[in-house]
């Protein structure tokens, strides 16, 4: 019995010597007298077995008494407790995965960052009837070109309802104001969420009018949005917006600077507008509109949306190109349906806009413009969908190019094509279609603003653009075709 008391009180004292002289990590670095090395922890160790042979010679076998086992006791609990002090002080660990993207977050799930890229590698072929007799101009032209290349940083801070977008993006349409692409901003906002599903939203980032241009670009169905989404669409602006997500109806309304003010100044948006979005989902869950492919989808889906715009130029001396007009002022709105069932897919809206300038010159200073849009697609094997597009739109009064006569502003286009998943992943997707015009292709001023004209009004076509692939026509020729192929990589 008198041997198990030694050992035991040997085995307390060399715990609590060696829990003492254990490294604290960084915190420990502040304290003078932690141990630097193997050494020293081993001669401290000595000394202590030296004092425990001391105290044993001096007071006999019985000195362990219940009392000083219950101290070395609470010795070692107290060293045990302060090494988890000293490590709680070094931070809370990370938890890194893939899900969404690259993600870390807190262990709390106080704090997230979430990290996706995207790229689209894109071939496009164009041809164009000239007009008879005419010696200028390109017929076929083809080029590879980045379309896009993006960075999204996403997540929340302090907690899940407090969240955040940050995207870098170069893109050709950064193109059309340098002869060099640039990296910029497109979206930079905060959100923040209730729990009754209300949220308010400020910063940049698209406004919520048209549905197609919504949908991000990774998740359209054709290789690139429609021509009528080119001319209406507002693009990227700056603005604060409330939301309310009432399942299974969905609402919206922002105040912001207008179409398309990108990266603009406070005193470089000349606009004041209001947006108004409201979609209704009969069927499925709003999730499952989140592409307009809706792969991975089950079951049958159907949603309507509508959706309401306006601005104001505050300077009457200053004109907006927006929805085929030069305006000062515009007021439009859209409706739209999509669907879905096992193996096909349904997508279709309408809009309107008018615009108005009221800048001396013009005879007639209000001009409409509208356009349609309807495309479908059927899956014909696990990962291969073919689709197809037709898109409607005109432009009032419009008569045509002052450099390209006999445009007249009327659309109508076709597109088929085929998307691809090589690997079986939305991440990897091969697109290919072709386009063909019944119209001619109508872009710039026309004929209309000709001071010469007994009836100018402000139309200005926007139906092309350096996105879409297509190219204004010469003069009122028809029968333009566009072929587009593109890898899409989003890691």
């Amino acid at each position: 019995m008198e041997h198990r008391c030694t050992w035991l009180s040997r085995a307390w004292l060399a715990l609590a010597a060696f829990l003492m002289v254990l490294p604290c990590g960084s915190a420990g670095a502040n304290e003078l007298t932690a141990p630097r090395d193997a050494s020293e922890i081993e001669a401290r160790i000595d000394a202590i077995w030296k004092q425990v042979d001391r105290m044993e010679a001096a007071h006999g076998d019985n000195w362990l008494t219940r009392r000083r086992a219950d101290d070395i006791r609470e010795i070692a609990m107290d060293v045990i407790a302060d090494a988890d002090t000293r490590a709680s002080l070094q931070g809370g660990p990370g938890i890194v995965g893939y899900e969404d993207g690259y993600y870390f977050r807190t262990s709390d799930d106080d704090f997230l960052l979430r990290f996706r890229g995207q790229l689209q590698l894109r071939w496009v072929f164009d041809h164009r009837n000239k007009m008879p007799g005419q010696p200028f101009g390109k017929q076929d032209m083809d080029k590879f070109e980045l379309r896009r290349s993006k960075l999204h940083f996403f997540g929340h801070v302090f907690d899940p309802s407090l969240t955040y977008r940050l995207t870098l993006a170069t893109n050709t349409r950064s193109l059309a104001n340098s002869p060099e692409s640039t990296v910029f901003v497109e979206n930079a906002f905060i959100q923040k969420r209730f729990e009754n599903g209300m949220f308010f939203r400020l910063g940049q980032y698209k406004g919520p009018f048209l549905r197609e241009e919504l949908v991000p670009s990774s998740f359209q169905l054709a290789v690139e949005r429609s021509m009528v989404n080119h001319a209406f669409t507002y693009g990227w602006t700056q603005g604060l917006e409330f939301g309310w997500d009432l399942d299974p109806l969905h609402l919206r309304a922002m105040y912001n600077d207008g179409p398309r003010q990108l990266n603009v100044g406070a005193y470089q948006a000349a606009m004041g507008s209001l947006l108004a979005r409201a979609e209704l989902v009969l069927a499925g869950t709003y999730a499952d509109f989140e592409t307009l492919t809706t792969r991975g989808t089950t079951g049958f889906g159907l949603m309507i949306g509508a959706a309401f715009e306006w601005y104001r130029v505050q300077n009457d001396d200053v004109e907006w190109a927006f929805a085929n007009v030069d305006g000062q002022r515009s007021l439009g709105f859209t409706v739209d349906v999509s669907m879905f069932g096992d193996g096909w897919t349904a997508f279709s809206y309408f809009v309107w806009a008018n615009g108005t300038n009221s800048l001396p010159g013009f005879d007639l200073d209000s001009l409409d413009s509208w356009g349609w849009v309807g495309q479908a697609g059927l899956d014909i094997l696990e990962d291969v969908q073919l689709f197809g597009r037709y898109e409607l739109g005109d432009i009032g009064d419009y008569r045509g190019s002052l450099e390209r006569p006999g445009q007249t502003g009327h659309l109508s286009t076709l597109t088929v094509g085929f998307n691809w998943w090589p690997i079986g992943i939305q991440e990897v997707k091969v697109s290919c279609d072709f386009g063909y015009s019944f119209s001619n292709i109508a872009r710039g001023i026309g004929e209309n603003q000709n001071p010469s004209n007994p009836m100018t009004n402000p139309g200005s076509a926007a139906w092309p653009g350096r996105g879409n692939g297509w190219l204004p026509d010469y003069g009122n020729q028809t029968g333009q075709w566009l072929i587009r192929a593109q890898l899409q990589f989003d890691f």
